[in-house]
C-alpha cells in the first residue's frame, strides 16, 4: 500500500509539474509574440521617421507632388516589400486624408479618402506631433502600422505610415525562433464575433475557431489541449489589441507535447518497477522478522496472561533486546499498579474528610462574597425578567433609609422614590431593557425619606441562559452627588471667570474719573483760604475718593493672577517673621501673638514672601475681628506628610453665616485704614488663593465660646 501510494502521488506530482511547466512556457510564448509585434512596430516607426526626415521627400510632400514622391520612394518600397515584408507605404494630409499609397499605385482613385473616423493613430500623430502605432486590420490584411509626422520648414505638412505584415512570413519566423506553431484568427464578418483562420504555420489546421470566441469577446487567455495531425498538443490563445485597445485578432500558439508525454510514461515505468522491487523486498523482510520474533512475543503474551490470572507476579527478563525491555516495563507497571492500588485505598479513606473540607471552603467563599456585596458602598440589585427585584444589598438603607425587605418585589416600590421629573423617563428605559433584554444606563434623582435629593447612576447588564433566553438583570446604583456637585462648581467657576473679566474692565474704567475728581478737588483745596468752610467739604471728598481708589485697588488685586515662585524655605522661620512684623505694628498690652513652633518641621517648597504676607493678613484680620483686644495663638506642627499652621483666637460674636463667608472680601475695615491709596493690599480671599496655589488647604471652624480656628495644611513634597 505504501509503495502504491508513493507511486500514485509521485506520478500525479510529476504530471502536475509538467502541466505547470507547459503553462508557463505557453504564457511566455504568448508574451514573446506580443513583444515581437512591439519590436516590429518600433522598427516600422524608426523606418518611417528616417524617410520622413529626408529633405527631398519632405519637400515633395509639402508641395503635394505625387510624381516626385513616387520617383523618390518607389524603388525603396519595392526593395522593402521584397526583402523585409513591408506591406504599406502611405502618406496622409490633414484629417487623416489619404494622399499617396505606394503599395496601391494602380488604385489612385482611393486618394482623398478621409480616414479620421476609424484611424485614431493617424489623428493622434498629427495632433501630438509624435509617432505612434499599433496593429490594424485593413484591406490588405492584419499588419503593424506606425505613423510619424512629416515636417517641412519646421511645420507639420502631414503624416507617413509604414505597415509590416504579421501573416505567414511573420508566423514562420516566430516558429523558427521559438519552435511553436502559430495560428492567427480574425473576425469573419464585422460585429459577428465569428472567427476564421487568417494565417497558420500548420499544414492541416483542424482547430475549432468557435472555441476561441470568449478570447475575442472578453480578452481572456485560454489554455487547452487537443490533437492535431494525430499528435497531442497544448495550446494558448490570447487577444491582439489595436492602437485603440480594441481586440482585432486572436493568436493561438500550439506546442507539441508528445516528447513530454513520452518522458512522463518512461518515468512512470521506472517508478512502477522500483515500487514493485521494494514491495517484494519488504514482504520478504516482514516474513523474516515475524519468523524471528513471534516466538519471543508469544512468550511475553503467555506471561502476561498468567499475570492476569494471578498465577505469576513477574515476567522473566532475558537478554537486552526490545522484548526484554517490554517485559521489564510490564514488571514496572505491575509494581506501579500495586502502589496505586494502595494509594487508592488510602484516598478512599480520606475522601470523606476532603469533601467536608471542600464544602467548608465553599461556604467560606460564599460568605466572603456575600459580605463583600453587602458592604460595598453602592446599591447592588438583581431583577428578574418580569421586573421583580429579588435581591438588594444593605447599602439601600444608607442611601434611602429603607431596608432591602421593604423595597424587594415589584419595581413600583422603588419608583415612588424617584424624583417626579425623572420617573417617566426611568420607567420607560427600564421597561425597554426588560422587554428587549438590553443593558440599562440611566441617571436620575432619588428622594430620601428626609426629603434630601441624591443623584444616582443606574447601570445594569442583561443576563442570558445557555439557550440565549433573557433571564434577569444584574445592576448597581451609584451615588454620584459629589460628581454632580463638582460639575456644578466647575460651571460656577467658569461663570465667575467671566464675571471677573467684566469686573476688571469696569474697575479700570472707574479709576480714570476718580483720579480726575481727586486731582480737581486737591486743586480747589489749594485755592481755598485756611479758614474757608469749604475746605472741610473738600477734604471729605478727597477722603472718599481715596477710599474708592483703595476699593478699586482691592478689586484689581482680587481679579489679578496670584503667581507664586517656589523655593526651599523653612516654614517656622517664615511664620516667625510674620509674627514679628505683627508685634511691631500692633503689639501692645491689649493685643499680643503667642507663637509655638514644631522643632521637627522640615524644609519644604514655599514662596516665602507670599506666604509671609498671607500670615500677616490673617493675623491683621484677627486683630480687627477681636476689636484690637485679645491674644492670637499661632503654632506649627508636622502631621504625616503635611505641615500645618494653626491660628486660634476668640471674637466677641460669630455666626454660621460669618464662618461660611469668612473668605469674602471687605469683611473687616482694615484695608482702608491709614495707608496709601496705591499700596498693594492682601485681603483674606487672596490668602486663600495663595494657599491653594501651594497645593494646600485652609479651613475655618468655630469650636465653642466664639473661638475661631484657622487651619492651614501644606504638603511637604509636591
Amino acid at each position: 500500500m505504501g509503495a502504491t501510494s508513493l507511486f500514485v502521488v509521485s506520478y500525479q506530482f510529476q504530471d502536475n509539474l509538467t502541466h505547470v511547466s507547459e503553462e508557463k512556457r505557453l504564457r511566455n510564448l504568448y508574451h514573446f509574440f506580443l513583444n515581437d509585434i512591439d519590436l516590429k512596430k518600433n522598427m516600422a516607426m524608426s523606418l518611417a521617421a528616417v524617410v520622413a526626415q529626408t529633405c527631398d521627400i519632405a519637400e515633395a510632400f509639402a508641395h503635394r507632388d505625387r510624381e516626385r514622391l513616387i520617383e523618390l520612394l518607389k524603388p525603396t518600397y519595392d526593395t522593402l516589400h521584397k526583402d523585409f515584408n513591408v506591406q504599406q507605404f502611405h502618406f496622409h494630409t490633414e484629417h487623416a486624408t489619404s494622399f499617396l499609397r505606394l503599395h496601391a499605385l494602380d488604385n489612385l482613385e482611393c486618394c482623398g479618402e478621409v480616414m479620421e473616423s476609424f484611424r485614431e493613430d493617424i489623428t493622434e500623430a498629427f495632433e501630438t506631433c509624435h509617432g505612434c502605432g499599433g496593429v490594424e486590420l485593413g484591406t490588405f490584411g492584419l499588419s503593424i502600422r506606425s505613423v510619424v509626422p512629416v515636417y517641412y520648414e519646421k511645420k507639420i505638412v502631414g503624416t507617413l505610415e509604414i505597415g509590416l505584415s504579421i501573416e505567414e512570413p511573420f508566423l514562420e519566423n516566430f516558429k523558427k525562433h521559438y519552435g511553436a506553431d502559430v495560428i492567427l484568427y480574425v473576425e469573419e464578418e464585422p460585429d459577428t464575433c465569428n472567427l476564421k483562420v487568417l494565417a497558420s504555420t500548420l499544414a492541416n489546421d483542424d482547430s475549432e475557431a468557435e472555441l476561441l470566441n470568449p478570447c475575442f469577446v472578453s480578452g481572456e487567455q485560454l489554455l487547452h489541449t487537443g490533437k492535431m495531425d494525430g499528435r497531442d498538443m497544448v495550446m494558448i490563445s490570447g487577444p491582439i489589441y489595436d492602437f485603440s485597445s480594441d481586440i482585432r485578432a486572436v493568436v493561438e500558439i500550439v506546442v507539441d507535447r508528445s516528447p513530454t508525454q513520452a518522458l512522463l510514461k518512461q518515468y512512470a515505468a521506472i517508478a512502477a518497477t522500483i515500487a514493485l522491487i521494494g514491495l517484494v523486498l519488504s514482504t520478504h523482510f516482514v516474513w523474516l522478522v515475524s519468523g524471528l520474533f513471534c516466538e519471543r512475543i508469544e512468550a511475553v503474551v503467555k506471561g502476561a496472561q498468567e499475570i492476569a490470572t494471578g498465577s505469576r507476579k513477574h515476567i522473566e527478563v532475558k537478554g537486552r533486546d526490545e522484548l526484554s525491555w517490554m517485559a521489564l516495563s510490564i514488571n514496572q507497571m505491575l509494581t506501579s499498579l500495586e502502589v496505586s492500588r494502595n494509594k487508592l485505598s488510602e484516598y478512599a479513606r480520606d475522601l470523606e474528610v476532603m469533601v467536608d473540607e471542600r464544602t467548608k471552603s465553599l461556604k467560606e467563599s460564599e460568605t466572603t462574597y456575600r459580605t463583600l456585596v453587602e458592604n460595598v458602598p453602592i446599591i447592588v440589585y438583581m431583577s428578574m425578567a418580569d421586573g421583580t427585584t429579588v435581591f438588594l444589598n444593605k447599602y439601600i438603607e444608607q442611601m434611602l433609609g429603607k431596608t432591602p425587605e421593604q423595597l424587594s418585589g415589584k419595581h413600583q416600590l422603588w419608583d415612588n422614590y424617584i424624583h417626579p421629573g425623572d420617573r417617566d423617563r426611568v420607567i420607560h428605559c427600564r421597561e425597554d431593557g426588560l422587554r428587549n433584554g438590553k443593558d440599562l444606563n440611566v441617571d436620575y434623582r432619588i428622594i430620601k425619606n428626609n426629603g434630601q435629593i441624591v443623584y444616582a447612576a443606574d447601570h445594569a447588564v442583561a443576563v442570558f441562559d445557555e439557550n440565549n433566553e433573557f433571564v434577569r438583570m444584574d445592576g448597581i446604583i451609584v451615588d454620584v452627588s459629589v460628581q454632580k456637585q463638582l460639575h456644578e462648581e466647575r460651571l460656577q467657576a467658569e461663570e465667575l471667570e467671566t464675571l471677573s473679566q467684566i469686573s476688571s474692565r469696569l474697575a479700570h474704567e472707574l479709576r480714570n474719573p476718580l483720579t480726575s475728581i481727586g486731582g480737581l478737588t486737591r486743586i480747589l483745596l489749594k485755592s481755598f483760604d485756611v479758614d474757608d468752610p469749604r475746605r472741610k467739604k473738600a477734604n471729605l471728598i478727597i477722603g472718599q475718593v481715596i477710599k474708592l481708589e483703595k476699593i478699586l485697588q482691592m478689586i484689581l488685586t482680587y481679579l489679578g493672577p496670584q503667581a507664586i515662585e517656589l523655593d526651599i524655605a523653612n516654614l517656622n522661620a517664615v511664620v516667625s517673621e510674620a509674627v514679628e512684623r505683627i508685634n511691631m505694628d500692633f503689639g501692645d498690652k491689649n493685643f499680643s501673638v503667642k507663637l509655638s513652633l514644631d522643632a521637627t518641621m522640615s524644609d519644604l517648597e514655599l514662596d516665602a514672601g507670599q506666604f509671609k504676607n498671607c500670615m500677616i493678613s490673617l493675623i491683621e484680620n484677627a486683630f480687627f475681628r477681636m476689636h484690637k483686644i485679645g491674644e492670637v495663638k499661632v503654632w506649627t506642627k508636622r502631621i504625616g506628610e503635611h505641615a500645618t499652621v494653626t491660628l486660634s483666637y476668640n471674637v466677641p460674636y460669630i455666626t454660621d453665616h460669618d464662618i461660611s463667608d469668612f473668605f469674602y472680601p471687605f469683611t473687616v475695615p482694615y484695608p482702608f485704614e491709614d495707608s496709601d491709596a496705591h499700596e498693594a493690599v492682601m485681603d483674606i480671599p487672596i490668602c486663600k488663593r495663595i494657599i491653594h496655589n501651594h497645593c494646600g488647604i485652609i479651613t475655618v471652624n468655630e469650636r465653642g465660646d466664639n473661638n475661631l480656628w484657622i487651619d492651614i495644611s501644606l504638603p511637604l513634597e509636591r
